[in-house]
C-alpha cells in the first residue's frame, strides 16, 4: 500500500512539472490589437516578398532584397504560428488555414528560379494571397466589435483600436504594393489596368493619412510618427503628381528612390501600428 502511494504521489509530480513546462513553452495569447498587427503585417509581407523578386530580376537593391526576401517568408511563418495560437472564432481559424494552404504555393513562386516569366506569375497569382491575408484581419476586426470596454474610462474601444490599427497596417502592405507594382512596370511586366492600379494605391495611401492623422484616439508619439511618414511620403507626391492626380506612366521616379523611400514610411508606419495595438493592453 505504501509503495503504491509512492508511486502515485510521484505520478502526480511528475504531471504537475509537465503542466507546467507546457504552460511556460504555450504560445502567448495575443491582444486583439497584436493580432490585427501580426495579421495586418502578413499582407505586407506578401508584397514585400513579391517586391523582392522584382528587385533581384532587375539586378537592382539585390543583397537586401534578398535578405529581405528570406527574413519575410521566416516572418510570415511564425507570425502565421502565434495567430493560430489566438484563433478565437471557427471563422478565424478556418480563415487561418485557406491563408497556410495558399502559402504553401506563394512560397515556391517566391524562391522560384528569378526570370521574368516567373516574375509575371507572382504578378498574377500575389493578390489571392493577400486577399486570403486581408480576410483575417477583417475577421479580427469584426470580433474586437464583440469585446467590451475592460473599464469606463478607457479611453477607446477595442473596435476604435482594431479599425486604426487595420489602416494603419494596411499603409504598410500599400507601401511595398506600390513599389512591386510600379517597379514591375518599369521593367516592362505588367497587366491589363497597371498606371490606373497605381494610381489607386497611391490614392488610398493618401486618404488613409487623413483618416489617421484626424483620429480621436491618438497618442503625442502616433501623432509623431504620422508626421514623419508623411513628410516621406511627399516625395511620391512630388514626383509622381500632374495636374493635382497621381501619374505614374512616365515613370518620374526612379526604382531605386521608390524602394529607399517606401522602405522608411513601412518603418514608420510599423511603429505606428504598434502603438495603436499596446493601446489594446493599457
Amino acid at each position: 500500500m505504501k509503495k503504491l502511494s509512492f508511486i502515485l504521489l510521484c505520478c502526480i509530480g511528475f504531471v504537475s512539472q509537465l503542466a507546467a513546462q507546457t504552460s511556460s513553452t504555450a504560445t502567448p495569447t495575443l491582444s486583439i490589437g497584436s493580432a490585427v498587427n501580426l495579421s495586418g503585417k502578413q499582407r505586407m509581407l506578401s508584397q514585400r516578398m513579391a517586391k523582392t523578386f522584382v528587385y533581384m530580376g532587375m539586378n537592382i537593391n539585390t543583397e537586401a532584397a534578398n535578405k529581405e526576401r528570406t527574413a519575410s517568408m521566416i516572418l510570415f511563418e511564425e507570425n502565421l504560428k502565434a495567430l493560430m495560437g489566438y484563433a478565437p472564432t471557427e471563422k478565424i481559424k478556418n480563415l487561418l488555414a485557406r491563408e497556410e494552404a495558399l502559402w504553401k504555393d506563394y512560397k515556391k513562386q517566391i524562391f522560384a528560379e528569378i526570370n521574368q516569366e516567373n516574375a509575371k506569375a507572382i504578378l498574377a497569382s500575389n493578390t489571392t494571397i493577400l486577399t486570403a491575408c486581408d480576410d483575417v484581419v477583417k475577421a479580427y476586426v469584426e470580433y474586437s466589435a464583440t469585446l467590451p470596454k475592460r473599464e469606463e474610462e478607457q479611453k477607446a474601444s477595442f473596435l476604435q483600436i482594431a479599425e486604426n490599427a487595420n489602416i494603419s497596417g494596411r499603409q504598410r502592405m500599400l507601401t511595398q504594393r506600390l513599389t512591386f507594382y510600379y517597379a514591375a512596370y518599369v521593367w516592362g511586366i505588367t497587366e491589363p489596368g497597371t498606371e490606373v492600379k497605381l494610381k489607386g494605391y497611391a490614392d488610398l495611401i493618401r486618404q488613409s493619412y487623413s483618416k489617421l492623422i484626424t483620429s480621436e484616439i491618438n497618442t503625442s508619439d502616433i501623432d509623431d510618427e504620422l508626421a514623419a511618414t508623411i513628410g516621406d511620403w511627399r516625395e511620391v507626391e512630388e514626383r509622381c503628381t500632374k495636374d493635382n492626380c497621381f501619374t505614374f506612366d512616365n515613370k518620374g521616379m526612379d526604382v531605386t528612390q521608390m524602394y529607399a523611400v517606401c522602405a522608411t514610411i513601412l518603418k514608420h508606419m510599423d511603429k505606428v501600428t504598434g502603438m495603436y495595438a499596446k493601446l489594446s493592453e493599457q
